[in-house]
């Protein structure tokens, strides 16, 4: 019982951090909510732009398609725009089938409608298919039935490994990539031209980084800032400079770690040695970047949208720059097929199919910025026709190749809040870069080794 209770506070504090990788909503959620009864680092995947979709090597073991009419419920956590966007998909899906129809359910954010899953798990209320951040966490509950049960050879090719590794808990694959995203950084085209530095070419190195940022730097402007969830921007560098977060065997953070130790300095250098970033004012990032304040920014692909809309500068976009590695950690939501009926299960996927195939993949980045998950995008003449529109979308889509994962576990929530601060004390001059992390990492393993 006092594991049971661990396993689901765990996964809200997971929720509640996974959340930070999304856009703020831009207004109230289509529908509301009936009360109920958050890998090896920088791992490659494949190139971003094949010609053609991966060709199976084994027959397909897919189930068949629900002959039965069938009624299945789908939660999600997407509000505002966003949450219209799964709405409209949803409508679509049940005009397109006669077996299946799918009953869709706000659930208010991620923190929200984890509390609902947790608790409905508990009671045996279970939806049968629920969009989430950190969904692999459920896998340890027993209540969901892995993906793989489901996903074909064929299929599972055409998904970027880095958002197979996303999914996977206790190196399992468990759950299905949906409403993804990885860091990008944003400049400022006309600052940097101002500034004579060539507008087409962000920095893509750390070096490149320091240099670009010193030149962009003057009174009442900053070279650099991160949005607020610097967890995951720290947990890029340490990737990219070979680092890892979680041991191989899953059982202790490592991110103390000579790599993580150089990578917090490198970040606390920006501050107080190369004075290029502002301490502890990433929650004004994204304004005194739009009001050019700020030359560059570390942010979600999934605010390309937003930014592009209300920027008054050509804006330009690029992958995070390098050191010894590149890695674009992922962050954002997932499917979860529930524990119900064999029939219903089979239906759950065959929903989980159509909304992440190649086409309703692109129009989610069209209409959302959540990144495509399958490499077989490039057929879809609806994405070349985007890339025309906004070309800072196709390097969102080549940024895809360094697609990485942080893996999943129960004290990840925690993790990323420890890093925080990590990142706060080195800014702020209150510890060392070896300090601020040998003290979170205490912190999550003692928790790690509590039985």
């Amino acid at each position: 019982m006092v594991r049971k209770q661990v396993f689901l506070f765990a996964f809200i504090a997971l929720a509640l951090l996974v959340a930070c990788t999304a856009p703020e909503p831009t207004k109230a959620p289509p529908t509301s909510a009936p009360a109920p009864t958050a890998v090896p680092p920088a791992t490659k995947a494949a190139p971003a732009e094949p010609t053609k979709a991966p060709v199976a090597t084994t027959a397909p073991t897919q189930p068949p398609v629900a002959v039965q009419p069938v009624k299945i419920t789908f939660w999600y956590a997407l509000s505002g725009a966003q949450g219209q966007v799964v709405e409209a998909m949803v409508k679509k899906f049940n005009a397109e089938q006669k077996n299946i129809t799918v009953d869709v359910i706000f659930q208010g954010s991620y923190a929200d409608i984890a509390q609902k899953l947790t608790a409905a798990i508990t009671a045996k209320t279970v939806p049968d298919i629920a969009q989430m951040g950190g969904a692999p966490t459920l896998a340890e509950s027993g209540a969901i039935v892995p993906i793989t049960e489901f996903l074909t050879e064929q299929e599972r090719a055409d998904i970027y490994e880095g958002f197979l590794d996303y999914n996977k808990f206790a190196g399992k694959l468990v759950t299905m990539p949906f409403n993804n995203s990885i860091p990008m950084l944003y400049y400022n085209k006309d600052l940097f031209a101002a500034a004579g530095l060539d507008p087409n070419k962000p920095p893509a190195t750390w070096d490149e980084l320091v240099k670009a940022a010193q030149a962009l730097t003057k009174p009442g402007q900053w070279g650099l800032n991160t949005h607020t969830d610097t967890h995951w921007y720290l947990s890029a560098m340490i990737m990219q400079n070979g680092g890892k977060i979680l041991s191989d065997d899953g059982k202790k953070v490592v991110y103390n770690s000579p790599e993580g130790i150089e990578a917090l300095q490198f970040w606390g250098d920006l501050v107080t040695k190369h004075k290029v970033m502002p301490a502890n004012q990433h929650a004004q990032a994204s304004a005194d970047f739009l009001a050019g304040k700020v030359a560059m920014m570390m942010r979600s692909s999934a605010s390309l949208a937003a930014v592009e809309r209300d920027a008054k500068f050509k804006v330009g976009v690029a992958p995070l720059p390098c050191k010894k590695q590149c890695s674009e950690p992922i962050g954002g939501a997932s499917l979860v097929i529930f524990k119900t009926t064999l029939e219903k299960q089979k239906a759950a996927w065959e929903f989980a199919k159509w909304m992440t195939s190649p086409q309703n993949s692109v129009d989610l980045f069209v209409q959302t910025g959540y990144v495509p998950i399958r490499k077989s995008v490039a057929n879809v003449p609806a994405l070349k026709e985007f890339y025309a529109k906004s070309p800072n979308a196709e390097n969102v889509v080549k940024a895809l190749q360094y697609a990485s994962a942080i893996p999943v576990f129960s004290e990840l929530g925690n993790s990323d809040e420890q890093l925080r601060k990590a990142v706060e004390k080195v800014e702020l001059g209150t510890a060392s870069a070896k300090d601020a992390l040998d003290a979170a990492a205490a912190l999550i393993n003692k928790n790690l080794a509590s039985p």
